[in-house]
C-alpha cells in the first residue's frame, strides 16, 4: 500500500507533509474541492488542452462580410475512442449555417452531441464497475478537467481538477488550490467539463476509425469591413487605385488565417437566430454592433458601407463611352492578380484575399487589397440653374468588381475631392465630383413664344392657356483641352422641341395638366476656346386670368 501511494504521489507536482498526508487519506472528501474550477472566458476561442482525444480546430480560413458577418472554417486532427472525440463549446453560430464535416475520403460524422459534457456511470450497464476498466476509461481523460463522483466511508462526493495522473489505484486531479487522489475502486461517475460537444465518426467499413481529420463551417456575428479607396493620378489618362480594407474583428482569433474580404451579402435569412446546438453554450454574445460607438454611429448613419445597393449608373444618360486614351489601350498591362470568386453561381461576388493573417479578438487592422493601374477620364455635368461640376470619371478595366466605399482623390501632394465610389461592374465606370468647374462657363435664358389663351376647360367656367416657353442654353469652354459636358435641363412641362438631337423625356408620375414636368438631355464635345447655344422649347398650361 505505502508503494502504490508513493507512486501516485510522485504523479503529483505538490510536495510536502501536507502533500503526503492528503495522499495517504486516499480520497478528498473536502465539499469545497469538489467545487468546479472557473470556465474560460467564452470570448476566447480555444483554450489548449493536452490531450490527444479533445479536437482543437484551428481557423483557417473566414470570409468577411460588410454586414457585420463572417462564415468561418475551422480543421484539424483528433484521436479518437471507439469512433468518439469531445470539442469544446460551439461558437454562436447562426441558425443553418452550422456544418461538421471529414476531410478524410469514406469518413462521414454522423453524430453531434451537445450538452454539460460527457458523463460515464461506472454501474456495469453504462460502463464496467472493475478498477481496471475504470483506469483505462479515465486515463484517456488525461490533462482534460473532470468531475468524478465517489463514495468514501459512506459519503458520497464529487471531485473536480485536470486529470494529470491515473495509478492502478487512484486517479489524481489538480485544480486552483491544490492537488488529491481518489481512489479507483471508489469512483461511480465520471463527468468532462467544459468540453460539451461529442463528436462521433464513422467510416464505410463500420469499424470505428482511429484518428480523422474533422472541419467545422459556421456564420456567426462579430468580424466585419469597412473598404476605403486612393485614386492618384499618375498622367492625363491614368491613375493608380488602392483598396484597403478596415477589419474590425470581435469574434475570435485569427491565427495565420486565410481572410476573404467580399464584396455582395449573401442572403442569411436566419442570421439573428442561434444553431440548436450553440443555445445554452455562449455565455458572452456578439451584437449586431462590432465597431465601437464612434465606427457604429457613422455605419448607421451611411447605409452604403453594409450593401452595394448604391450602384454607378453603366446605362443612363451622360454615360462616357470611352474612357481616356483611346480604344487600343493594352488593358491587359493594367491587370494584376485580383484574386475573384469562381464558379456557375458566383456572378454577384466578388472575393479579395489576404493570406496567413493574424488579428486578434477586439484588434482592427487596415489591409491593403489591390493596387491597380487604371484609367480615368473627364466629365462635366449641367444641370440647371446649378453650376456645371467637373467629375472624374473612374474605368474599371480590371478583372473584377469595386465595392461601395468612401474614395479619396489626389494629384500629387493636393487633394482633389474625397466621395464615394459606387458598387461598379468589370468594365463598368463611376464618378467622383471633383469641383465647380470655373473654367466652363454657361448661362440659361428663357422667354414666351406663344400663348392659347382658354385653349383647355377642366371645369366650368374654368380655363387654361396653353404657353409654349422657348429656352437658349450657352457654355463656352475656357481650358486649354475640349471637355465633354452632359446637360440636363428640367421643365416644368412637356418638352416638345430640343436642337442638337436632344433627349426629351416626361415624368409620368405628373401627368395631369397642372403638374406636367420633363426634362431634356444633351452630352455635347466642346474643343478649347469654343462655344455652343443649345435651344428647346416645352409646353404648360397655366390658369386664365
Amino acid at each position: 500500500m505505502a508503494d502504490r501511494v508513493a507512486r501516485s504521489f510522485r504523479l503529483t507536482t505538490m510536495g510536502g507533509i501536507a502533500g503526503c498526508v492528503l495522499m495517504m487519506a486516499g480520497s478528498l472528501t473536502s465539499p469545497a474541492a469538489g467545487v468546479p474550477p472557473a470556465r474560460p472566458p467564452a470570448s476566447q476561442a480555444a483554450w489548449p488542452v493536452d490531450n490527444p482525444q479533445v479536437w482543437q480546430p484551428r481557423t483557417r480560413s473566414v470570409a468577411v462580410f460588410k454586414n457585420g458577418m463572417g462564415f468561418f472554417m475551422r480543421e484539424g486532427e483528433v484521436a479518437l475512442r471507439d469512433g468518439w472525440c469531445t470539442a469544446q463549446a460551439v461558437p454562436p453560430a447562426a441558425f443553418g449555417t452550422l456544418a461538421f464535416y471529414s476531410t478524410n475520403q469514406g469518413q462521414i460524422v454522423d453524430v453531434v452531441g451537445s450538452g454539460p459534457g460527457e458523463t460515464v456511470d461506472f454501474d456495469d450497464r453504462d460502463a464496467p464497475k472493475s478498477a481496471a476498466q475504470k483506469r483505462e476509461r479515465i486515463e484517456v481523460c488525461s490533462n482534460m478537467k473532470i468531475a468524478l463522483t465517489y463514495t468514501h466511508k459512506g459519503i458520497t462526493s464529487c471531485a473536480s481538477g485536470k486529470l494529470v495522473s491515473v495509478s492502478s489505484d487512484f486517479a489524481v486531479l489538480e485544480n486552483e488550490q491544490h492537488n488529491f487522489a481518489v481512489g479507483l475502486e471508489e469512483i461511480s461517475r465520471l463527468q468532462i467539463l467544459e468540453l460539451p460537444l461529442r463528436i462521433h465518426v464513422a467510416d464505410a467499413t463500420h469499424k470505428p476509425p482511429a484518428r480523422a481529420a474533422l472541419g467545422m463551417a459556421y456564420l456567426r456575428q462579430g468580424i466585419t469591413w469597412i473598404p476605403e479607396y486612393t485614386f492618384r493620378i499618375i498622367d492625363d489618362e491614368h491613375g493608380e487605385l488602392t483598396l484597403r480594407g478596415t477589419v474590425v474583428n470581435e469574434a475570435e482569433d485569427l491565427i495565420h488565417c486565410d481572410v476573404h474580404f467580399v464584396v455582395g451579402v449573401p442572403h442569411f435569412i436566419h442570421d439573428n437566430l442561434l444553431a440548436p446546438v450553440a443555445v445554452g453554450q455562449v455565455i458572452r454574445t456578439i451584437g449586431a454592433s462590432v465597431a465601437p460607438i464612434q465606427t457604429r454611429s457613422q455605419i448607421a448613419s451611411d447605409a452604403f458601407l453594409f450593401s452595394n445597393a448604391i450602384r454607378a449608373d453603366q446605362v443612363g444618360p451622360g454615360v462616357v463611352e470611352q474612357p481616356a486614351g483611346g480604344e487600343n489601350r493594352d488593358v491587359r498591362a493594367m491587370l494584376g492578380n485580383l484574386p475573384s470568386l469562381e464558379g456557375p453561381a458566383s456572378a454577384d461576388y466578388t472575393v479579395y484575399t489576404k493570406k496567413d493573417l493574424t488579428l486578434r479578438q477586439g484588434e482592427k487592422a487596415i489591409v491593403t487589397l489591390f493596387v491597380k493601374k487604371i484609367g480615368y477620364s473627364h466629365i462635366y455635368r449641367w444641370n440647371p440653374p446649378a453650376q456645371i461640376a467637373h467629375y472624374l470619371v473612374l474605368h474599371n478595366d480590371t478583372d473584377t468588381a469595386w465595392t461601395t466605399g468612401p474614395c479619396l482623390a489626389i494629384d500629387g501632394e493636393r487633394p482633389l475631392s474625397e466621395d464615394l465610389v459606387k458598387y461598379t461592374p468589370k468594365q463598368g465606370h463611376c464618378e467622383i465630383p471633383v469641383t465647380t468647374a470655373v473654367n466652363v462657363a454657361c448661362n440659361r435664358s428663357e422667354s414666351e413664344a406663344d400663348r392659347k389663351l382658354k385653349a383647355h376647360s377642366p371645369a366650368p367656367n374654368f380655363f387654361l392657356d396653353l404657353v409654349t416657353l422657348r429656352g437658349e442654353l450657352k457654355v463656352r469652354n475656357f481650358e486649354k483641352t475640349a471637355v465633354t459636358i452632359a446637360i440636363e435641363t428640367p421643365v416644368p412641362g412637356k418638352p416638345t422641341v430640343a436642337s442638337d438631337d436632344g433627349d426629351l423625356s416626361v415624368d409620368t408620375s405628373k401627368l395631369q395638366l397642372l403638374e406636367r414636368s420633363g426634362a431634356i438631355r444633351w452630352q455635347i464635345r466642346l474643343d478649347s476656346g469654343a462655344s455652343k447655344t443649345l435651344t428647346y422649347q416645352y409646353e404648360r398650361y397655366v390658369p386664365s386670368k
